[in-house]
């Protein structure tokens, strides 16, 4: 990672976090535990950020998926769940099976993208979160034990934790009370993705 790559995306987390920090929402289960979802997803984009900088990249690879599930958990708790149901998972009881097929029966979600990620992705991440053997592979040189990722890998891994976050934070604003449709947070996005 260049240090003009790790600089934009810095600027990027912190540009995100200015627009989707601190915001007032309805105090309902489903809005705080969606909350607190989508503020964890922004943790882990900051955190693989800090790690990318740091050069850190096993640990930046095994956030992914807890930024992903994060995210998913959080669209499902705000857009699906009954207020039952977000009471159920924040003592512990684990999200509905269908999580993903249930967000996709929403117009906004219904071009099947979630879906299609987790299915061409989700033996990837949990290799990196788990410890397996694509993460093995990473840190095999051709003379040492050491960390060895492709710079593509390494761009791959900053885009999509740059995305989920915006991503999350994007749901996070619609949350407020003011009923903010997150333009803002949409105009960032359309800044860092032309």
């Amino acid at each position: 990672m260049t240090p003009e790559r790790i600089f934009a995306a810095e600027s990027f987390g912190a540009e995100l976090h200015e627009l989707t920090n601190e915001i007032e929402i309805l105090s309902t289960i489903k809005n705080r535990t969606a909350s607190a979802c989508f503020g964890i997803a922004q943790d882990h984009h900051a955190a693989i950020v800090f790690l990318m900088k740091n050069t850190f990249y096993s640990s930046s690879f095994a956030l992914l998926r807890s930024l992903f599930e994060a995210y998913l958990r959080g669209l499902w708790l705000k857009h699906c769940a009954t207020e039952e149901q977000a009471n159920d998972f924040f003592k512990g009881a684990e999200p509905s099976k269908t999580m993903v097929a249930e967000i996709e029966a929403i117009p906004d979600f219904s071009d099947g993208i979630l879906s299609r990620i987790k299915k061409e992705n989700w033996g990837f991440m949990c290799a990196f979160t788990h410890t397996g053997g694509l993460h093995l592979q990473r840190w095999q040189s051709p003379d040492a034990v050491e960390p060895k990722f492709d710079d593509e890998e390494l761009e791959e891994c900053l885009n999509c934790a740059e995305l989920f976050g915006a991503m999350a934070g994007l749901e996070q604003v619609q949350l407020r009370k003011s009923g903010d449709t997150g333009a803002n947070v949409l105009q960032l996005i359309q800044k860092r993705w032309p």
